[in-house]
C-alpha cells in the first residue's frame, strides 16, 4: 500500500496504485494476471520502502483534491490544483514522481501528449518510482511518441522497457507495438524480429485480419515472396470468400513463375463472382488466350461486354477480334473486325478483317477489304497484302487482275518469291489452255479436211451436181467457215482471189 505522512488518503489508495503501475492508453499492454503480479510486487516494494514513499500532508491534501477533480472529468482544474503542489518547494521526490503522474494523465485525456510525456519522463527521473512502475511508464511514453511519429524516441522507450523488465514483461501487444513503430520508422530489418516475435506469440485460431496483415508487411518490404505465399495462403484459407486474399494470391504466384495456377486462382474469382472490374474481366480473358483457350476467354469477353461491364471500346473490341482470330472462329471475328476497322480506319484492321472474309470464302468482300487495307496505307507488311488480293482474285477467275496483284508483291523482298510464283502459275495455265485451243482447232481442221473427202467421193459416186455440173456436197455445221458447197477451202480461194485483185488495181493505177 502507498503510505502516507500526516493525511489519511485511504480513499485513493487503490486508485494511485494502479496510476504507479500502468497508465492505460490503448487498453493495456499487460495481460491483468501480469499487472495484479506487479501491484502486488510494487505494494512489496512500496512496504519495504516506506520512509521514501510518504506524502506530507500539506501535498497530500492537493493530491486528494486533484483526484477528487479527475474522478468528476475536471481535468482542466485537476492540472492547475497539481501545479499548486509542484510548486511548493518541500515536495519531496515521492510526492514530485506521484504529482507528476497525475498532471500527465489530466494532460493525456485533454489531448496534450507532449505535456504528457514531459510529465512521465519527469516522474522516472525523479529516482522515487519502482524499476515495474519506471518499465510501465516507459511503455506509455513509448506509445505517446509513436502517436505523435517520433518514432525514434517511441523505439528507445519501449526497447529500455523491456531491456530493463527482462522478457517476463514481452507479450503479444507490447511485441506488435514494437513491430508496428520498426515499420513506421522503414527498420524493417529490425522490426522483422519483433514481428515474428509476436507472431509466435498468437495462436493460429485467434490471429485476427490485423495480424495478418503487420505480417505480410514486413515480408513484402524486405521481398520475402515465399513468407508472404505462407501468409496469404492461410488468409485465403480462412476468408475465402475476400477478393483481396485472392487477388494477392494470384499476383505472388505469379512472381513465383506459376501463371497457370495464378490463372486458376483468376478463374476462381470470377466463377464466385468477385470480378466486378472491365479491367478484370480483360486481364482474365487474356489469361485464356495465353493458355491456349481463346475461345472461352472470347466467350466470357464478349459476354461481359454486351452486359456493360467491360467497356466496348476499340481496345477491348480489338482484343475480342484477336481472340476470336487465333480460335479461327472466323465468322464471328468478320463483325468485330469490321467495327474495328470503322472505329480505327487503320489499314493493318482492315487487312485483318479482309484475312476472316477471305477465310470465310467471302471473296467479294475480301477483295474490297484488301483493297482499302492497301489504299489506307501503314501496312506493316503490303507486300503480304498484294499476295493475298492476288489470290481472292485468282479464286475469283480474274486472272489479268490477279497478275496485276502478284506484280506489286514482287517488289517487297518478303514476298518476292511466293508472288512470283503464282505469276509463273498464272502464265502456265493461260499458256496450257492456249495450247489446248491451238490442239483441238488442229483436230478440227483435220477431221473437216477427212470428212468433207469422204463426201466428195461419196457424192462423184451418186453424181449428186447443180446444174452447172459441179459436185455439190452438205458441209458439216462445224466445217462451214473452211470448206464451201462445193468442197473446196475457203482460205485457199480467198488467198488466190487476193492476187488477182491487186493486179486488177495494178491496172488501173497504169
Amino acid at each position: 500500500m502507498i503510505r502516507f505522512s500526516g493525511f489519511d488518503l485511504t480513499g485513493v489508495t487503490r486508485k494511485l496504485a494502479m496510476l504507479a503501475i500502468a497508465v492505460s492508453l490503448t487498453g493495456g499492454v499487460f495481460a491483468p494476471a501480469d499487472a495484479q503480479r506487479r501491484e502486488r510486487r510494487s505494494d512489496e516494494q512500496s512496504d519495504q520502502n516506506a520512509a521514501d514513499r510518504v506524502f506530507s500532508a500539506a501535498i497530500g491534501e492537493i493530491v486528494q483534491e486533484a483526484l477528487a477533480q479527475q474522478e468528476a472529468e475536471q481535468y482542466a482544474a485537476s492540472i492547475t490544483t497539481l501545479n499548486r503542489a509542484l510548486a511548493n518547494s518541500s515536495i519531496n521526490p515521492y510526492e514530485r514522481a506521484v504529482s507528476l503522474q497525475l498532471r500527465g494523465r489530466a494532460y493525456y485525456d485533454t489531448d496534450r501528449v507532449s505535456q504528457a510525456i514531459q510529465d512521465w519522463e519527469g516522474a522516472i527521473a525523479t529516482g522515487a518510482m519502482l524499476p515495474s512502475e519506471i518499465n510501465s511508464y516507459r511503455i506509455n511514453i513509448g506509445q505517446l511518441y509513436i502517436t505523435i511519429e517520433d518514432y525514434a524516441r517511441g523505439i528507445a522507450s519501449l526497447e529500455r522497457a523491456v531491456a530493463d523488465g527482462g522478457t517476463e514483461i514481452v507479450n503479444a501487444p507490447l511485441a506488435r507495438m514494437l513491430a508496428q513503430a520498426y515499420g513506421q520508422a522503414e527498420r524493417y530489418r529490425e522490426g522483422l524480429t519483433w514481428a515474428n516475435r509476436f507472431w509466435a506469440m498468437i495462436p493460429a485460431g485467434d490471429r485476427q485480419r490485423g495480424d495478418y496483415s503487420l505480417m505480410l508487411f514486413y515480408y513484402q518490404q524486405l521481398e520475402m515472396v515465399p513468407q508472404q505465399m505462407e501468409i496469404v495462403q492461410e488468409m485465403v484459407q480462412r476468408w475465402p470468400a475476400e477478393k483481396s486474399n485472392w487477388r494477392s494470391y494470384a499476383s505472388l504466384l505469379a512472381q513465383v513463375d506459376r501463371e497457370e495456377d495464378a490463372f486458376e486462382a483468376n478463374k476462381i474469382m470470377y466463377i464466385n463472382g468477385m470480378f466486378t472490374e472491365g479491367r478484370e474481366i480483360e486481364a482474365l480473358a487474356q489469361y485464356y488466350s495465353y493458355f491456349g483457350y481463346p475461345y472461352r476467354g472470347a466467350i466470357i469477353l464478349e459476354r461481359e461486354m454486351n452486359a456493360g461491364v467491360v467497356e466496348r471500346s476499340q481496345r477491348n473490341l480489338n482484343l475480342l477480334a484477336n481472340m476470336w482470330r487465333q480460335a479461327r472462329e472466323w465468322e464471328r471475328a468478320i463483325p468485330v473486325l469490321r467495327q474495328v476497322a470503322q472505329l480505327s480506319g487503320d489499314g493493318n484492321d482492315y487487312l485483318k478483317l479482309a484475312e476472316a472474309l477471305f477465310q470465310e470464302r467471302q471473296l467479294s468482300e475480301a477483295e474490297t477489304a484488301f483493297e482499302d487495307a492497301l489504299n489506307r496505307g501503314g501496312l506493316d507488311r503490303p507486300g503480304t497484302a498484294w499476295t493475298l488480293l492476288g489470290n481472292v482474285r485468282l479464286e475469283l477467275d480474274r486472272r489479268q487482275s490477279a497478275l496485276a496483284a502478284f506484280q506489286e508483291g514482287t517488289r517487297y523482298p518478303y514476298s518476292r518469291s511466293t508472288a512470283s510464283g503464282y505469276i509463273t502459275y498464272i502464265n502456265s495455265v493461260i499458256r496450257a489452255e492456249a495450247d489446248r485451243v491451238r490442239i483441238r482447232e488442229r483436230v478440227r481442221r483435220d477431221e473437216c479436211q477427212f470428212g468433207v473427202d469422204d463426201l466428195l467421193n461419196t457424192a462423184r459416186l451418186l453424181g449428186t451436181m447443180d446444174e452447172n455440173g459441179r459436185i455439190i456436197i452438205t458441209v458439216p455445221p462445224r466445217c462451214t467457215d473452211l470448206y464451201n458447197e462445193f468442197g473446196e477451202s475457203i482460205a485457199q480461194l480467198a488467198a488466190a482471189a487476193a492476187p488477182a485483185e491487186e493486179a486488177g488495181e495494178g491496172d488501173e493505177a497504169g
